[in-house]
């Protein structure tokens, strides 16, 4: 009886994140009739892809007890680089759909690359996460604003916007959901995703047991950076422009959605569907605060301090563990 009792513990603490967004959905539907309405709840999952894409990529590397702060500049700059590439091959008159593939590997290849360069940062050159990411997110903006002249990019291939969801919004809102349950096999079902568990648990002894932990941490980073080009572009995609100023402060927030959704800073917690689970807390709270015309403001207030109080609940809750002492 006592084993149930902690198999379902275990489960609902696990799945905690869904539940309490479920509950959350009940109690503001209930408050506001307009936010139980099917359009309302079509833009929630529509608005909440951009960040999902980005909180799933940024939760590897958290597993790890690292971070990446860069996730929203490599996101400007890879779509910006794409876009550059995509208004040129279309104004040189080549297929639509070959351009856009085009536009699509060198923008998923920028952010791989902008992640290469972060994890090569931190494994081969020892410098923590927060500095060198800290570095990308200002150098990738800086690159950014030179190559597009701080311009905004116009004449995209009109097609370019299906992929944001212009005309079909279940396309972006399928990426994200599609990724998050890719990820969530990866982590459960592959090596590779136990040893990201296994670093951010205990590092020293996931090295003595064979797993080539530099290695593994360099693929999460650039996993996480391939994730911000596709989140760039699909953002681009629903304006069909490329703006240089595009995705401040979007990092901020997928690192607020993992943390909602039950992943630790300090590494080894955490799931895909739960950091998604996360990004769709903050919008849904957004989404009820606009339609209640409350202060901007007093939304970042309210997604502040519920990080501070996940981020207290974790601490104490180690600390009562016995996990950490300090």
């Amino acid at each position: 009886m006592s084993k149930e009792f902690s198999r379902v513990k275990r489960t609902i603490s696990r799945q905690s994140p869904l539940i309490i967004f479920a509950i959350l959905c009940i109690i503001l539907a209930v408050i506001s009739p307009d936010f139980r309405k099917y359009e309302n709840l079509i833009s929630v999952a529509y608005r909440t892809s951009v960040i999902g894409i980005l909180c799933v990529g940024e939760l590897l590397v958290i597993l790890t007890a690292g971070i990446d702060l860069s996730i929203g500049s490599v996101a400007a700059f890879a779509s910006m680089s794409a876009c550059l590439v995509m208004k040129y091959l279309h104004q040189a008159q080549y297929p639509g759909y070959f351009v856009i593939s085009i536009g699509m590997v060198i923008g998923i290849g920028c952010g791989a690359f902008a992640g290469l360069i972060n994890g090569l940062l931190i494994t081969r050159g020892k410098i923590p996460p927060f500095i060198a990411t800290l570095g990308m997110m200002m150098a990738a903006r800086g690159v950014t604003l030179v190559i597009s002249g701080a311009q905004t990019i116009f004449g995209l291939p009109p097609n370019f916007s299906w992929l944001g969801g212009t005309l079909y919004w279940w396309i972006p809102v399928s990426i994200t959901g599609g990724l998050a349950l890719i990820f969530a096999f990866i982590l459960t079902m592959t090596r590779f995703g136990r040893a990201l568990y296994a670093i951010g648990g205990n590092i020293t002894a996931t090295r003595l047991s064979g797993i080539r932990v530099e290695l593994v941490r360099t693929i999460a980073y650039v996993l996480c950076g391939a994730m911000a080009g596709l989140a760039g572009l699909v953002l681009a995609s629903r304006t069909s422009v490329a703006d240089p100023k595009a995705a401040e402060t979007y990092e901020l927030d997928a690192i607020a959605a993992c943390v909602i959704g039950g992943a630790s800073l300090m590494g080894g917690e955490g799931g895909a569907i739960s950091a998604l689970a996360g990004a769709l807390i903050i919008m849904v709270l957004r989404n009820f605060c606009n339609i209640e015309n409350i202060n901007t403001y007093w939304q970042q207030v309210f997604v502040g301090t519920l990080l501070v109080i996940l981020v207290f609940y974790d601490n104490l809750r180690k600390r009562l563990s016995g996990t950490i002492q300090n």
